[in-house]
């Protein structure tokens, strides 16, 4: 009895405690595990106040999120296409950069400085990299000839059942966007074409395979697991999978190959919606991200490469770290990619269509 009545005041004091805290609350919508937590509590120390993080399922759910009012956000992290699709609905401030004093174009990559400024015009003004990567091809190194099977085929190996050894099974990742895109990468078409025969062509090549797995975070998790071969992922899930593996003193079973002459090369931004309530300290969220030394520890608990060339150098030269990085799929500074333009509602729609018609075979 006495423990029972202890547990329960334990947990009555917990829901006072919650209940009562007072602090300002700064509320964040971004995707699952992309921040690390123990730099927002150092923020939130630092700032005297509370980051609540929501984490989105899409770049759609945030978009629909944010245009709906379902949901009060300070900061979003959408993906540059969606980026540009919010500044199109007029969803986003400016940035102020007297707020941002650790912002320079200067620090960030000169791959990815190029990409900004050849992006629709003023996407500057909006949204300050957050990470960068490209999409890539996650295998299950164990079995024999799968390797091989990637490196030789990149893309094909979604698309042409006929290479695909017996036994050797294929996801893909669940997005109208991406799937699409693998299909049009496949065919050595524009990732942002807005012709309707690169569509149908896209669409007739997605229906040749029936994919043993639909998914999106979970398709890094069947492949670590050796319940699926080849997949679909983006070089950040890839890498996700690595340092938990590592962490958990897991043997390492898979790899990932990212073609370098055709691919998708993305980065993510962080902008503040014009609901926001706390643009001050939304600005002072960013900085806080900016800083060379905050941004070098958040980069190296999540996996995906940081857009700061400083912290991209230190993590070269942490030894811990260092065989991680310099990885192939890592750095996507090298490769030819295209950047994700957002092609209007009717194009979006057009894509989810297909994906919706493959699915149901």
């Amino acid at each position: 009895m006495k423990k029972f009545i202890s547990i329960f005041s334990f947990i009555l004091m917990f829901i006072l405690a919650v209940g009562c805290d007072s602090r300002e609350k700064l509320y964040v919508l971004s995707w699952g595990e992309y921040i690390n937590p123990d730099v927002v509590e150092a923020f939130e120390e630092e700032f005297g106040v509370r980051v609540v993080i929501t984490e989105a399922t899409s770049n759609e759910s945030m978009h629909n999120r944010i245009q709906t009012g379902a949901g009060q956000y300070d900061i979003v992290i959408p993906s540059d296409y969606m980026m540009e699709r919010m500044v199109e609905d007029d969803l986003l401030l400016e940035l102020d950069f007297d707020l941002l004093p650790n912002y320079s174009k200067e620090k960030f990559d000169p791959h990815l400085q190029e990409l900004r400024e050849e992006y629709f015009e003023g996407n500057e003004k909006y949204g300050v990299p957050y990470f960068w990567g490209t999409l890539g091809i996650m295998y299950n190194d164990a079995k024999p000839g799968v390797k091989e099977l990637v490196e030789t085929n990149s893309w094909a190996v979604f698309f042409e059942p006929e290479i695909i050894p017996e036994g050797v099974t294929v996801g893909m990742y669940d997005s109208s966007r991406d799937a699409v895109a693998a299909a049009l990468l496949y065919l050595d078409r524009d990732l942002n074409t807005k012709a309707d025969k690169d569509y149908e062509d896209a669409e007739a090549a997605l229906k040749k395979v029936k994919y043993t797995q639909w998914g999106t975070d979970d398709l890094k998790e069947s492949v670590a697991a050796k319940n699926l071969d080849i997949a679909l992922v983006y070089s950040g899930d890839f890498f996700d999978s690595l340092y938990f593996a590592i962490d958990n003193d897991l043997e390492v079973t898979f790899d990932m190959f990212v073609d370098q002459e055709k691919n998708n090369v993305w980065f993510d931004v962080m902008v503040i919606p014009k609901t926001a309530t706390k643009v001050e300290l939304a600005h002072a969220f960013i900085n806080f991200f900016l800083d060379e030394d905050n941004a070098l520890e958040n980069a190296s608990y999540i996996g995906y490469c940081p857009p700061i060339t400083s912290v991209y150098e230190a993590m070269l030269e942490d030894e811990e770290i260092a065989e991680l990085v310099t990885h192939p799929g890592y750095y996507p500074g090298g490769v030819e990619g295209t950047v994700y333009r957002h092609l209007g509602v009717n194009i979006a729609q057009k894509m989810d269509s297909i994906l919706s018609r493959v699915k149901i075979g």
